[in-house]
């Protein structure tokens, strides 16, 4: 993956700020990246970090809530300030209020989520006042034509056009598999992140429009 300076650059002035930093985008835009490489930074410098990815079963099986969330961070932070970084952290229940009391004890909490869910008018409301947002979009052409080196491979502007800049389709080789890629995904974002959430009756109408 490349380094993304652009999306780096303006988070680096609140890495010590005891307000929230929330990373989002759409899904498969490359949040998880950034969040990577801020952590990979402020590794540099200290080692008192937690990284938590509630994507993964083995942690969300373990930390069931946001009660939940405060006690593992306690019971494994060291001395003074703590950096935390939970990608995902939407789909755990009660990780507003579990944010807004870590904030309060020495630690730097960046978090990630897509924009549906971490950003909607409910969460916003509660969180007035206490977060930064940062937007992650897809790879611009410029930004593609970097991956493609890195990949060993050249991507025309009308492919950019066509495919679009979602990086992990450019990892598959032939239009067949870039198209299953890109339709799964999505399905997963009209079903999961707009039908569900918004209790859309009328399926079809959506996806004509």
């Amino acid at each position: 993956m490349i380094y993304r300076e652009h999306y780096i650059k303006p988070v680096r002035d609140f890495y010590a700020s005891d307000l929230i930093k929330i990373i989002t985008g759409i899904r498969r835009s490359g949040k998880s990246v950034i969040l990577q490489q801020i952590m990979d930074e402020i590794k540099q410098k200290m080692d008192n970090i937690i990284i938590l990815n509630f994507e993964d079963k083995r942690v969300s099986a373990n930390i069931a809530d946001g009660t939940a969330l405060i006690d593992y961070v306690e019971n494994h932070r060291k001395n003074g300030k703590c950096y935390l970084f939970f990608d995902e952290i939407q789909v755990l229940d009660g990780w507003q209020d579990a944010c807004k009391t870590l904030r309060l004890y020495d630690y730097s909490l960046f978090i990630t989520g897509s924009n549906s869910r971490l950003l909607s008018g409910e969460f916003t409301k509660e969180l007035s006042g206490r977060y930064v947002s940062f937007r992650v979009r897809s790879f611009v052409y410029k930004e593609i034509l970097e991956y493609g080196k890195k990949l060993g491979k050249e991507f025309s502007v009308t492919d950019y056009l066509v495919w679009g800049g979602f990086p992990k389709r450019f990892e598959f080789n032939s239009p067949e598999a870039q198209h299953r890629y890109l339709e799964d995904l999505d399905d997963m974002i009209i079903i999961n992140d707009l039908v569900h959430r918004y209790k859309i009756r009328k399926k079809a109408c959506l996806r004509a429009l």
